[in-house]
Parts: structure tokens; sequence; C-alpha cells
């Protein structure tokens, strides 16, 4: 329960309080967060919370409230507790169980997206998004680009029914394939050789030593199997390097998101294989990190 100094009638005195609980508890973007709980909760715009300051919450509500606080404050994900996430401007299903998507994600969406539209065999397009999750890669380009089909794999049941919701919600689904297994695992008997336009991922690249020393309210509650890469980070990137080339058409292309410090040696392994063009492309997020890494095949 709250303390009394804490306990609210009205939607303002809510937003308020909730607000001073954040902070006092060092959730960064504090008052971003009681906006989207509150939100939520009431089923109300931003900009209706304010309009709606003096609407006195029914003893319910603040019940209900104040288990969704004390959530929080427990270091379980916004994300968790509200079961959306917006990504590209689009609102997405999220819960427990499925990686919780991240703003750098965009880059990677954003750069496959402009690909595609200035592609030369626009109709008919094939792509694969490799650990899907909760479907934004996926459902973002089938919802930007036409005559395309997209084959999205996860190992992870529960990520493949979020997916597939998410997909229904964004009326996309009749774009998308939803296969489960491991990466390339799903593609036997469905997809051929060298018949994919572009293979798009963003794989697990936490190496072990960063995944022991992520916060709590990542490592206690996102799975594992979504964040870590092995032992230096790197196990995905070697798989979908290497066997990319079997599935991509001729100067077809891979794109990658990496992690912190990542894009030089991920660059290094595709060079390895010698079945990618020399010119690789990494693309900076808004915080000037290398965050995207794009290879074609050899034509």
């Amino acid at each position: 329960m709250l303390e009394n100094e804490y306990r609210f009638q009205t939607v303002g005195q809510a937003l308020k309080n909730i607000r001073k609980i954040f902070k006092n508890e060092g959730i960064i973007n504090s008052g971003r967060e009681a906006e989207i709980l509150l939100s939520y909760f009431l089923e109300m715009s931003r900009s209706e919370i304010y309009l709606n300051s003096g609407r006195v919450l029914k003893n319910i509500e603040k019940t209900q409230l104040e288990k969704k606080i004390q959530k929080r404050i427990e270091n379980i994900p916004l994300q968790y507790i509200t079961k959306h996430q917006e990504f590209m401007g689009m609102d997405f299903l999220v819960e427990k169980g499925v990686l919780i998507p991240r703003p750098e994600t965009e880059i990677l969406v954003d750069e496959v997206i402009k690909r595609f539209k200035n592609y030369k065999y626009f109709n008919n397009l094939k792509v694969a998004d490799l650990g899907t999750g909760t479907g934004i890669i996926a459902i973002c380009i089938a919802k930007f680009i036409n005559n395309i089909i997209i084959y999205a794999t996860d190992i992870s049941k529960k990520s493949l029914q979020i997916a597939l919701k998410n997909a229904q919600k964004h009326e996309c689904k009749d774009k998308i394939i939803f296969l489960q297994g491991d990466l390339f695992e799903p593609f036997m008997g469905k997809i051929g050789k060298n018949n994919l336009d572009g293979i798009i991922s963003n794989p697990p690249y936490i190496d072990s030593y960063d995944f022991e020393s992520l916060p709590p309210e990542i490592k206690d509650n996102e799975p594992k199997i979504a964040l870590s890469g092995g032992i230096d980070g790197l196990d995905y990137y070697r798989k979908i390097i290497k066997k990319s080339p079997q599935y991509l058409k001729k100067n077809g292309f891979v794109a990658l998101e990496v992690g912190l410090n990542q894009s030089k040696i991920v660059k290094e392994l595709i060079n390895r294989e010698n079945k990618y063009d020399k010119n690789i492309k990494i693309v900076k997020d808004y915080s000037g990190i290398d965050r995207v890494v794009i290879a074609y095949r050899k034509g």
C-alpha cells in the first residue's frame, strides 16, 4: 500500500503523486512514465488526463492503480504493466516473456524500408525477419511496403502469438508468414535457395559479462534468450552471416542491428565469409552509436 502522503482523490493528484513516487524510486523519465501509466489505466490520451485533472477517482480505480504503481517500483517494466509499447508511431502489444521493443530498432527498420522503396525489382519482394519477437520489424515493413511477403521466425511460441496479434491489429497478417524455430531452421521445405531479397534481424547481442551487469528491471524480467548473444555477444551474428548467402538473391542484402562497439567486428565477420560485397554500410543511431550493419550478397 502507498504511504498516506501519496494518496490521491483526483486524476490530477494521481499524476502529481505518481511522478513523485517514481522520481523518489530513481525511475528514469519519471514524469513521462507517470503520464503513460495513468493514460493507459484510465484509457485517456495524455491531453485528456490534463483536461480531466479534477475528475474524482472511484475507490476501485484507486486500488487498482496503486497495485500497478507498486509493480513499477518493484522493477516490473512499464511495458509489461500497460502491455503496450509505441514503435515508429504505431502501438504494439507487449507481454512478459517477450522482448520489449527499443527505439534504436527504428533505425534498422527505416534503413530497410528506404532500400526497398528504391529497389529495382519492387514487385513480389520476399524477405525474412529472424527473431521477430513482438513482430515490430515485419509489421512496420509490411505497412510501408506493398507487394511483399515476410517470413518472420522466432524460437519462442509466446513471441509468435504476440506477433500474430500485432499483425492482426495492424491489418497486415496476410503479408507475413510466421514460422517457429531458431533462425533459419523453419526455412526447410518452405524457402528455396537464393530466394530472398533481404534478411533482417535484431538478434540477441549482449555478452555474458554485460548480461550480468544489466539492471534488474531488464535482467529479471525480459527473456534471457532474447538478450544474450553468448560469451562475446556474437553467436547469432556468426550464424546469420554464414548462412544468409544461401538464401539471398544476387545483390540481396542482410541488415543487422548491433550493440555498442560491435559494428567493426561484425563487419570483419562479413568480410571473412567472402560472399558479400566489400561496400558494407554502417548506420548510426540517434546517439551517434553504430547501430546497423548492411551488406549485399555478391552478384
